[in-house]
């Protein structure tokens, strides 16, 4: 086992079960948090100078205290942390203002799948820019030092024979190019136009001529003067004509020289910085593929030009099949590996006009703009599964991927840069269901199916108050006594409307929308209550057993094993009568996590079966 990275977090939570859910997805990304939790604007301006913090996160909205409000108090402090909001939706105007107001990120409550990342981005964002803060403190010192050392360091002033091109100049003016004072010979106007850099002497002419024709009243130019080790210079010339011929032609012309090279350094690095900025807010910081911002805003272009110009664009989204059991064999670094290996891959099929996106964790998009007809993008969706396919190097052993992805032809029916985003997830997901490892192109009818699931997750929710789910219990035979054993207990939907509503129907739904653990609580309830009146009706047939499946969501809660043995309690069973089925994908899932649940299991006595062995991941390492 790995060592757990220590983390120092600052939690802005009124809520207990959010912070713990908060800390429990940051223990499963491998972090140990030391962390303190407040609620009110004087108890975090008090805990930021308990501790060395290395985030803060926080809810938008408690009782006594807001996000923008800690935010705002963090930002008058001396205190560079990372500020990530773990809220419920807000909306999207809400979320832009707290990065504008310089929140690092904004991640759902709902959906913590990207906190992991956005922790591990911040921080060592904030870690380099410490670093950089320390290093230009140093550097400032150093200058400082430099400077004291430095005896009589000033302005370099000249003064200019201007009909005869003499020129005199003080000693600083040849210390500003390395030179001591008698280095340069003879000062005149062409023998220091030599220095000055080839693309920075018309510029000079052109504020000499407006000065001398009076269309300004002093003359000032920055330009680059080359220093005698050949590196360049910024100066910044300032003079004024002091005395006219009775045409009112120059004489004489005086003014002065002052070194502008760390200013015009600072300028070109705070432009750096800025570039760097606006780049970051655009692109994804693991594989600098553009992210769902700048996607966004390419999309709507895309529509734009569509209605426009009649440009037919195309949209595939990608996502990586099984992506989860590489961050949890090879570690999360690995799983980076292999995303920036993807990254490269898109890029390499696509035209300098078309994007790769990276929307997050395993999810890609690809724009492909000026599409004619639809076997373009299926070529590089074809392309695209073959490239991925091919086996990766990563930490010393191959790794092998398949993706699914959808597919989208964006024509001017689409209004809204979300509309072909969303279409072309259902159609991904639709890969999925057929087997992934393969694309699927969007139509009409997925969207009205995905209409028609959303519906159907509404009317489960009511289900299973309602009581139309039942039970069937299905007689498990031992073959070699010809008797039964036991039962396995299915759950079916007789929908009022609809009538009977198959298992694979709503199953899935379940499982994605979180409804899988009231299901499943309900099932067991009922099940066991079932199997207790049979032992007490047929007191000789004590040893039948009731099957049960479950759900990886159910088996990772907290109060499962207190569940499990009031249940117990409360029929008068025991562990051995209570069989739990799991898949072979919820085993594979977390194995970690799974060793842990089942071990606690183990005591009670409660048998755990793989279900469906065999179809999956059947492997004799994972059960050893």
């Amino acid at each position: 086992m790995t060592a757990s990275e220590p983390l120092r977090a600052l939690i802005v939570e009124d809520s207990d079960d959010d912070r713990l859910l908060l800390l429990r997805e940051l223990r499963r990304a491998g972090f140990d948090p030391t962390w303190m939790q407040v609620q009110t604007a004087e108890d975090f301006r008090a805990a930021l100078n308990a501790d060395d913090w290395d985030v803060v996160f926080s809810d938008y909205q408690l009782p006594q205290f807001t996000a923008p409000a800690a935010l705002e108090i963090l930002n008058q402090s001396s205190y560079d942390l990372p500020f990530i909001v773990v809220s419920g939706t807000v909306g999207e105007a809400t979320a832009v203002d707290m990065m504008r107001a310089g929140a690092h990120d904004y991640v759902m409550k709902d959906n913590l799948s990207r906190l992991v990342e956005a922790v591990r981005r911040e921080v060592r964002e904030a870690q380099s820019r410490r670093d950089r803060r320390a290093a230009l403190i140093e550097l400032e010192r150093t200058k400082e030092l430099l400077h004291l050392a430095i005896e009589g360091s000033g302005i370099g002033i000249w003064d200019w024979q201007v009909q005869t091109g003499d020129v005199w100049t003080s000693d600083r003016c040849a210390a500003l190019m390395g030179y001591g004072p008698d280095d340069m010979g003879p000062a005149r106007i062409d023998t220091w136009q030599r220095y000055v850099h080839p693309d920075d002497w018309s510029r000079k002419k052109i504020a000499l001529r407006r000065h001398f024709e009076g269309e300004t009243a002093s003359y000032e130019c920055e330009f680059r003067l080359r220093h005698r080790q050949g590196h360049w210079v910024w100066v910044l010339d300032r003079g004024k004509v002091v005395e006219w011929d009775h045409a009112y032609r120059p004489l004489r012309m005086s003014g002065t020289y002052t070194d502008i090279t760390e200013r015009r350094l600072a300028e070109a690095e705070h432009r750096r910085v800025a570039d760097q900025m606006l780049f970051n807010s655009l692109h994804d910081a693991l594989t600098q593929l553009p992210n769902r911002n700048f996607l966004m805003q390419r999309l709507e272009l895309a529509i734009q030009r569509c209605h426009r110009l009649r440009k037919n664009f195309a949209v595939l989204f990608l996502d990586l099949d099984h992506f989860k059991v590489i961050n949890d064999s090879l570690g999360h670094l690995a799983g980076d590996e292999v995303l920036v290996v993807v990254a490269q891959k898109l890029r390499s099929l696509i035209r300098t006009t078309d994007l790769a996106a990276r929307l997050g964790g395993d999810e890609f998009v690809l724009l492909l703009e000026d599409i004619d007809t639809l076997q373009e993008p299926l070529r590089i969706a074809e392309r695209l599964l073959r490239d991925i396919q091919e086996p990766l190097a990563v930490g010393g052993r191959n790794v092998f991927l398949n993706a699914s992805v959808g597919i989208v032809l964006g024509g001017c029916d689409y209004q809204t840069p979300s509309e072909p985003l969303r279409d072309a997830d259902i159609a991904m997901y639709r890969a999925k269901a057929q087997g992934r490892g393969r694309y699927v192109v969007f139509n009409e009818s997925m969207h009205l199916q995905a209409l028609q699931r959303l519906q159907l997750e509404q009317e489960l929710r009511h289900a299973i108050d309602a009581g139309e789910l039942v039970l069937y219990y299905q007689p498990i035979f031992q073959l070699n006594t010809q008797e039964i054993s036991g039962f396995e207990a299915l759950v079916r939907w007789q929908h009022p409307d609809r009538g009977f509503i198959a298992p694979d129907s709503f199953i899935p739904i379940a499982e994605e929308t979180g409804l899988i653990v009231p299901l499943d609580r309900w099932v067991l309830s009922q099940a066991t209550r079932q199997l207790a009146l049979w032992h007490q009706r047929y007191p000789h047939r004590r040893e039948l057993t009731v099957s049960i499946n479950f759900s990886v969501k159910d088996l990772l809660r907290n109060d499962l094993l207190s569940d499990l043995t009031s249940i117990l309690a409360q029929t008068e069973l025991q562990g051995h009568h209570l069989n739990l089925e799991i898949t072979e994908s919820t085993l594979i899932e977390d194995i970690q996590a799974m060793v842990a649940i089942l071990q606690q299991l183990k005591p009670y006595g409660f048998t755990v079966t793989i279900d469906d062995f065999g179809t999956g991941y059947s492997s004799l390492s994972y059960l050893h």
